[in-house]
């Protein structure tokens, strides 16, 4: 008779006993019992979680598999796979999927990605500059071919917090921003000079409006001034709602208004003749240097506003700064011109060539992970986190660090 049985034996006839009949060796036979059938019970289990991998497990397993393929799927390169592979277990995020559908886990991934390499001693700086790079292509990728969404078809689904770039008639460009989407007009921030001062246009002012969707594309259109009000504390400008949207899809690479200083200087091309080859020597001409307004940048060019633009297909080479004493130099060609009467006009360029090292910080601007200093600046990223990460265990493949890889410059 096992210990099961028996402690089940005794206490079915415990109560058929009397109080004087029970001896001190039953008592000692019950209790021995008991402890034997949880001691069998612990061992069941035990045995039970050894066969059968944890929930937590199971799901990792399974987007382990997937994980690779969702990644080719998005245009990843294999270093740039394995590095977000390994941001995703640094990070202990709970779903690694959701990496390729929402934009701001994903940044907060790659953020993370870029700040750890900052502490880090044993990577020469090329590797870290070649590592930087690999992250932006990862979001550069992600964020072009993950464009699933139906298209904009009007204003009236623009959320607020949008940011937009407002052009009024053949005015100076300014970054705003919608407030709130009303029924019969759209509330965006009335921008600000570099005084302070609101600016106020007229009524009916017609006004060129941009935006960037996020995970989706460029839009521009059409509107209208309508008035002013305050709105949620803000200074706002009533503009018109607009059914006909053009989606910009010229561009690979997103764009953010920057409003800097630059200089630019046009390249010569130099022809010289060594033995019976012909060769060509770009020069830049540095006395001929331009002063003009960076108006907006992104990884594969930018457009500068000036009084004395170029013509369509000269090469040029471009100085700003995007952080104070930290210039900036590209090289570029003049994809075309939007000349503006009296007031010069607007040149589009194409990068050409870029240092890894300031392309990185291009891209730093452009997506907005520069790490943040103030108070403030952490405050806006910790809510822009999504909750959900819990810790993951698993080794990061390629071995400890992040895995080496690099990228290099779209178009425009």
């Amino acid at each position: 008779m096992t210990p099961a049985w028996s402690a089940a034996f005794v206490l079915a006839q415990a109560p058929n006993l009397g109080a004087g009949n029970v001896s001190p060796m039953t008592f000692l036979y019950v209790g021995a019992a008991i402890a034997g059938m949880a001691l069998l019970i612990l061992i069941a289990t035990a045995a039970s979680r050894r066969r059968r991998p944890s929930p937590t497990e199971a799901a990792q397993q399974v987007s382990s598999a997937t994980f690779r393929r969702e990644a080719r799927r998005m245009g990843l390169t294999n270093p740039a796979a394995d590095m977000l592979e390994t941001l995703v277990r640094m990070c202990k995020v709970k779903q690694p999927l959701l990496v390729f559908s929402s934009a701001s886990l994903l940044d907060d991934t790659l953020k993370k990605g870029l700040y750890s390499l900052e502490g880090t001693r044993e990577l020469t700086e090329e590797e870290k500059e070649n590592r930087r790079a690999t992250i932006f292509s990862i979001k550069q990728a992600i964020e072009r071919n993950g464009r699933t969404g139906a298209a904009l078809r009007s204003t009236t689904f623009l959320r607020p917090g949008q940011l937009l770039t407002i052009t009024p008639g053949e005015g100076t460009p300014y970054s705003s921003k919608v407030i709130s989407n009303m029924k019969d007009f759209l509330t965006v921030s009335a921008p600000a000079q570099p005084a302070g001062a609101d600016t106020r246009w007229k009524r009916g002012t017609p006004l060129a409006v941009y935006l960037w969707r996020e995970n989706d594309a460029g839009y521009s259109f059409q509107s209208k001034v309508l008035g002013y009000d305050t709105v949620k504390g803000v200074p706002s400008v009533l503009i018109q709602h607009s059914r006909t949207l053009r989606r910009e899809q010229r561009r690979r690479n997103r764009r953010r208004d920057i409003q800097r200083q630059c200089f630019y200087y046009p390249i010569r091309i130099v022809e010289s003749l060594e033995g019976r080859r012909q060769k060509r020597k770009a020069s830049v001409e540095q006395n001929m240097r331009t002063l003009g307004i960076l108006v907006d940048l992104s990884a594969g060019g930018c457009a500068i506003q000036t009084m004395n633009p170029f013509d369509k297909g000269k090469l040029i080479m471009v100085e700003f700064e995007i952080e104070r004493r930290a210039p900036v130099r590209t090289f570029g060609k003049v994809l075309n011109v939007h000349r503006e009467r009296g007031r010069g006009g607007v040149m589009h360029v194409m990068f050409t060539r870029v240092t890894r090292q300031h392309l990185n910080r291009i891209s730093e601007f452009v997506y907005d992970f520069t790490k943040p200093t103030t108070t403030g600046q952490v405050r806006q990223q910790m809510e822009r986190t999504l909750p959900g990460r819990t810790m993951r265990p698993g080794r990061p493949p390629g071995g400890p660090g992040l895995p080496r890889g690099g990228a290099g410059s779209g178009t425009r």
